[in-house]
């Protein structure tokens, strides 16, 4: 008997909470599920369990799938993950969604909670882990983050896959780009993964296998110490 397939959709930025509407990676979480109604779980800790974001999540998935959300800063609702059970029920879990906001923060949270290691389980027998921003960064062994609000550096995440990630690639005005560029040239930052808006990454097994892009010009590149390499789908 073979191991499952562990897959990541790491998302540079864009669909559902950056777009406003389920857009073209909202379908392609549902489609790499490979069921037609399947059980979708919303981690939103990186924004502070926002009702905002919950509300936008579920409008946008209940039609194509069945919403769940977990959420520790919240009181609970008809289809919230019981937190006395958090492992058990997210290995029923088809994929998971993590939000953006700050990736820190979540970590710190998901330590308390034992959600990465509940997450970590879920990832081992096969369900989608699939997020934006800071929910795409957090598998890796370093994002390129801002969540202490100061500008970029590096932060130590769960160490999932090799190297580093970094969202917005090409997204954010303030020098993301340039910043990363610096940071890898000066051994600050591993050979790290750079994801733009509107582009995301399927990983299969820690290793990317396709590349997803509803922008023009919109990609995903490997950043190691004086070279930039755009990243095609194998």
């Amino acid at each position: 008997m073979t191991d499952p397939l562990r897959r990541i959709l790491a998302i540079g930025g864009g669909g559902f909470m950056m777009e406003g509407a389920r857009t073209y990676i909202d379908e392609q979480i549902v489609s790499l599920t490979r069921k037609s109604r399947p059980k979708i779980c919303l981690i939103a800790t990186p924004c502070g369990d926002a009702e905002s974001v919950v509300n936008a999540f579920e409008e946008t998935f209940s039609t194509r799938a069945e919403p769940f959300v977990l959420t520790p800063f919240r009181k609970p609702r008809a289809n919230s993950v019981p937190l006395r059970n958090i492992a058990a029920t997210l290995l029923t879990m088809d994929a998971v969604f993590v939000s953006g906001g700050n990736t820190k923060s979540a970590l710190g949270v998901w330590r308390e909670w034992g959600i990465d290691i509940a997450l970590r389980a879920a990832y081992e027998s096969g369900v989608l882990i699939s997020g934006m921003s800071a929910g795409a960064s957090a598998w890796f062994e370093a994002g390129f983050s801002d969540s202490y609000g100061d500008g970029y550096a590096r932060l130590s995440c769960l160490g999932w896959v090799d190297g580093g990630f970094c969202p917005h690639f090409n997204g954010e005005k303030g020098g993301r780009a340039a910043r990363l560029l610096e940071a890898v040239n000066a051994r600050e930052m591993p050979s790290t993964l750079a994801v733009d808006d509107y582009a995301a990454v399927l990983l299969e097994d820690e290793q990317p296998r396709r590349v997803f892009s509803w922008r023009e010009n919109s990609g995903a590149y490997r950043i190691t110490p004086q070279e930039v390499t755009r990243i095609l789908s194998a």
